[in-house]
């Protein structure tokens, strides 16, 4: 049992109450986000957050989608620099126990509910790097000191452990100070909260077979003691999901008070509102539009075909992400030589094959009329230069009638 000299539990408790700090002052330190107490007191943490299917649906959605993509390293002539010792371990194994695609979804997962995800850089004698080991964010500590210089205190099987900034890879998720993300889980705790409210309020209607209390009137009889407990047991058996479509008897002269329908529609008590209002809050937390994780209630449609949704969630989703975790890249674990050499960038053609049509027209119409030269179309493709693709061409198809069937001398 916890007692009040106990230091764990003193930790656990400043955890739960200063957890996720907005800000890291100089000389300040922020607390992992482990949970947040609700105004109807649910204890919202990633764990009861998840087990929400709007939360579970957008974090899988965010997560498998940019573990997906096919994350590059490109050298200054837009080539892939496949011969590049990190190449391998981005794009294929960051680590022994994990394939590319399994380190990402975890790395995006922890991302969308700390809003922080860690891993630890391990180098070898030459200093490059040669593998990344995933951190727990509930068990990291961000620590900044009064000149400014940040530190990881990890906790592990009971020991602290002390790591210095270039030994860890820190993505943030949005922040306000660039030095620590905000978790969702922990600033819409209210919302998700209410939802968690709303689906137990739904739970308890459906198991009690949508049927709600009431009054019984029995004129100017007075029951006694025996009768009360016997009209109760025999209310309370009526009430069972079973007994569901059955006729109760009013015996003495009792009749029902007020309406005689004693069924609730769910929706006369906003159960079902509610609960829509709750999936698309979530939903705009994690910028994740409503459609993709199979809700299409008519009020949530914003995109009048499937091709702009995903332009839009590519766009206001997951772009800022892919930005953030290839400019971390660079500077974390690409040596500063490198850095002008070489260049991380995800390959999102996937996400982009519905709209291609759309750009292989544009490209068409500047080729053709000479205002893009091939290799300015291939420089905008992420494709190498080809020899002989810089000049500007135009179409001659628009011939002078008087001209036809004339041989040109020029």
């Amino acid at each position: 049992m916890s007692n009040l000299t106990d230091e764990s539990w003193w930790s656990r408790l400043k955890r739960s109450m200063f957890g996720g700090a907005t800000r890291l002052d100089k000389g300040g330190e922020s607390i992992p986000f482990t949970g947040e107490s609700t105004a109807s007191g649910n204890a919202v943490n990633a764990e009861t957050a998840l087990k929400l299917a709007t939360v579970w649906a957008c974090v899988r959605m965010r997560s498998q989608t940019i573990s997906s993509l096919p994350l590059h390293i490109y050298d200054s002539n837009k080539h892939i620099a496949a011969d590049h010792p990190l190449y391998r371990i981005l794009h294929d194994t960051p680590n022994a126990d994990m394939v590319a695609s399994e380190y990402w979804e975890a790395m995006i997962a922890s991302l969308d509910l700390w809003g922080n995800a860690y891993s630890l850089i391990s180098r070898n004698a030459a200093k490059a790097v040669v593998s990344l080991e995933i951190l727990n964010p509930e068990k990291m500590t961000v620590i900044r000191s009064k000149s400014g210089e940040i530190t990881y205190k990890y906790e592990s099987n009971g020991k602290t452990i002390t790591y210095y900034e270039d030994d860890v890879l820190h993505i943030k998720g949005f922040t306000v100070d660039g030095l620590v993300g905000l978790s969702p889980i922990k600033y819409q705790a209210n919302t998700m909260g209410m939802q968690i409210d709303a689906n137990n309020a739904a739970a308890q209607e459906f198991k009690n077979n949508l049927k709600v209390g009431g009054f019984l009137k029995s004129g100017e009889k007075v029951l006694s003691k025996e009768q009360r407990e016997r009209m109760r047991e025999n209310l309370a058996t009526f009430a069972q999901p079973e007994n569901s479509g059955k006729w109760m008897v009013l015996e003495a002269g009792m009749e029902p008070a007020g309406a005689a329908n004693i069924r609730i529609n769910p929706q006369d008590a906003q159960l079902l509102e509610s609960r829509y209002f709750g999936i698309e809050e979530i939903c705009r937390a994690f910028g994740v539009p409503p459609q993709l994780i199979y809700h299409t209630d008519k009020a949530s449609s914003w995109a009048s075909s499937l091709e702009q949704m995903n332009q839009g969630f590519l766009t206001y989703s997951l772009r800022p992400v892919l930005v953030r975790i290839e400019q971390t890249i660079a500077r974390k674990l690409l040596p500063p030589a490198d850095r002008i050499k070489y260049k991380p960038k995800y390959s999102v053609e996937g996400l982009l094959r519905s709209d291609s049509q759309g750009r292989a027209n544009f490209y068409s119409q500047m080729l053709q009329n000479g205002v893009m030269s091939r290799n300015e179309v291939r420089d905008l493709e992420d494709l190498p230069k080809r020899e002989g693709a810089d000049d500007l061409t135009v179409q001659l198809n628009l011939t002078p009638i008087h001209k036809l069937g004339l041989d040109n001398e020029n």
